[in-house]
């Protein structure tokens, strides 16, 4: 069994097909992977179909019918359960490959998710199951009830993980250091031209805290930083693309609201320098209206992958920014407003509202907490101090 994406109809709509060794559909599969799945992320569709997989090449390796035996029996004959519980526990192994005697478990997060996908499989599994049957039949019920309590076992063997992320933003000083190499084009080995975009890429991030999806999907119409009504400020507006054919085989999606995002007048001229010479090539021209593009003939929409080769980069030169992405540029983002918001005064439920509605959160969403978390502790040893200041002092 394979994993193979395909375009479904529409734009930039991705699906995932399971095939056996000559490359041909697994129907039973496929009903799954490419309906039960739709509206998903590309990478959350691909992630649990190799966990489909994983789970039906237990099956074949027992030579069981699963259907029957999740729809009929609820995985209770024998030691099936256990024995689907340790196969989720290990890394998938190729066929004729000796396996070792102690072979290393997959971590807490991925194995949960394995189960995660079980869940989903099996109840689709039910589904299926009792839709063939007439609604008086009285195994429908047994069905149901069957794979009820197998979803719940299943529930039960998850693993503890560690729920807080220990990401933080990057420092004052880190941040003084990146925007210093940043003004060198000839600091990082890129061309002028590569300079200007990467330099753009990275002030995005770090001025709007978008998400890495909404770069890449970012079209120049959606830049509004020329024509402007007196006293209007330059925006950019996070969308997702539905106008657009996206060339690339790894689809940006964005994963929170749509919104519009307020930026600085700086960053905007320098939205409209890249501009210029973003459309000078006239195979640029040719792309899709993407903001980002490669540096390479035939300038297509920036990859993922090219993005990456981007931040490898900066770590290279900048010993001490081991890590660094889209995703600690957010965390970066988040704290310094949180430290100007703090500065200013803004009481909590200010605070809340404005970073959510910066976020594409929800209202009530608390997950900022999750991106501020030097800035939180910067201002925890702030408050220390002052108390410790009190106590000496009185």
């Amino acid at each position: 069994m394979k994993l193979r994406k395909v375009r479904k109809d529409g734009i930039n709509e991705v699906g995932c097909l399971v095939v056996d060794d000559n490359g041909v559909p697994i129907d039973r599969i496929c009903r799954y992977t490419l309906i039960s799945l739709d509206g998903h992320a590309d990478n959350t569709q691909e992630n649990i179909t190799r966990h489909v997989i994983h789970i039906e090449r237990w099956a074949q390796k027992l030579e069981i019918d699963l259907t029957e035996e999740v729809a009929l029996h609820g995985l209770n004959r024998g030691e099936l359960f256990i024995s689907l519980i340790r196969h989720l526990g290990r890394y998938a192994k190729h066929a004729d490959v000796v396996v070792p005697i102690n072979q290393k478990p997959v971590e807490a997060e991925y194995f949960n998710q394995r189960i995660d996908a079980c869940c989903g499989y099996f109840d689709h599994m039910a589904e299926r199951a009792t839709s063939k049957r007439k609604p008086n039949d009285p195994m429908k019920k047994r069905i149901e009830e069957n794979v009820q309590r197998l979803v719940a076992r299943l529930k039960k063997r998850k693993q503890s993980t560690a729920k807080a992320s220990m990401v933080t933003g990057l420092s004052i000083q880190l941040q003084a250091s990146l925007f210093k190499g940043l003004k060198d084009p000839k600091y990082f080995g890129w061309s002028a031209g590569a300079a200007l975009r990467n330099r753009l890429i990275i002030r995005l991030f770090y001025e709007t805290g978008i998400r890495r999806g909404e770069l890449l999907s970012l079209t120049i119409e959606n830049c509004h930083t020329t024509k402007l009504a007196h006293g209007e400020r330059p925006f950019i507006h996070t969308r997702h693309n539905v106008k657009y054919d996206d060339p690339r085989n790894d689809i940006p999606h964005e994963k929170t609201d749509e919104r519009i995002i307020p930026i600085s007048n700086d960053l905007a001229e320098l939205i409209n320098q890249y501009k210029v010479v973003r459309s000078a090539p006239k195979a640029a021209r040719k792309q899709p209206p993407y903001l980002i593009l490669s540096s390479h003939a035939p300038y297509p929409p920036l990859s993922t992958s090219a993005l990456s080769s981007v931040f490898d980069a900066i770590k290279n030169k900048i010993p001490d920014i081991n890590e660094i992405g889209s995703h600690r540029l957010r965390h970066t983002f988040f704290e310094n407003l949180d430290r100007i918001l703090e500065r200013d005064g803004y009481d909590d439920e200010q605070k809340k509202k404005i970073k959510n509605n910066i976020g594409g959160w929800k209202p009530l969403s608390r997950q900022s907490e999750n991106y501020e978390k030097l800035a939180t502790y910067e201002q925890s040893i702030e408050a220390m101090s002052r108390y410790h200041s009190f106590l000496e002092n009185n």
